[in-house]
């Protein structure tokens, strides 16, 4: 496994998730009927950067409400989690969760919600991004997605073959 990366439009900003992000998010994939969606913040040590690295997660936890196609945060639990990270020195910079599809886009849902994580850090985040695990894949199919503070929705390109460049100049 490797680390993935991912680019905004316009080139200015990425994010590099780790190994041990992504191993923890991919255990959670839909790959089977039954299963349910998963999901929780992702957290950087940057978050003001153009270069976030993505190397904490949280999330799903015991007394979310979750079915096939929906995951409902115990916001008790989500709220402790962040202020764990917090003293860690991390910042909760988006959200990820899986969906029950091979290449995996955002319902209206997906867009409102993170639309609201973004506003409710006032002017304090200039974008907060949502991470879409699929289920096809040995390495789950994935998209990055971020909520503008103009308003607009963006998705990100990944970046093949350029994450151990990236990882060296970050070290």
């Amino acid at each position: 496994m490797k680390c993935r990366t991912f680019f905004s439009p316009d080139m200015s900003t990425y994010i590099l998730l780790t190994e041990s992000t992504l191993k923890y998010m991919y255990a959670f994939a839909q790959r089977k009927w039954n299963q349910t969606e998963a999901g929780g913040e992702i957290y950087s040590t940057t978050p003001y950067s153009p270069s976030l690295v993505i190397d904490g997660v949280a999330g799903p936890h015991r007394k979310d409400r979750r079915t096939r196609h929906s995951c409902n945060p115990d916001v008790e639990a989500t709220t402790k989690a962040r202020h764990n990270e917090f003293a860690r020195g991390r910042h909760a910079v988006g959200l990820w969760h899986t969906h029950p599809e091979p290449i995996p886009s955002p319902s209206g849902q997906d867009r409102r919600t993170t639309e609201e994580y973004l506003k409710s850090f006032g002017d304090d985040r200039d974008r907060y991004l949502s991470i879409i695990i699929g289920n096809r894949g040995e390495v789950p199919e994935m998209t990055v997605w971020s909520m503008e503070k103009s308003g607009e929705w963006q998705r990100w390109a990944e970046f093949d073959g350029q994450t151990v460049e990236l990882h060296t100049h970050l070290s």
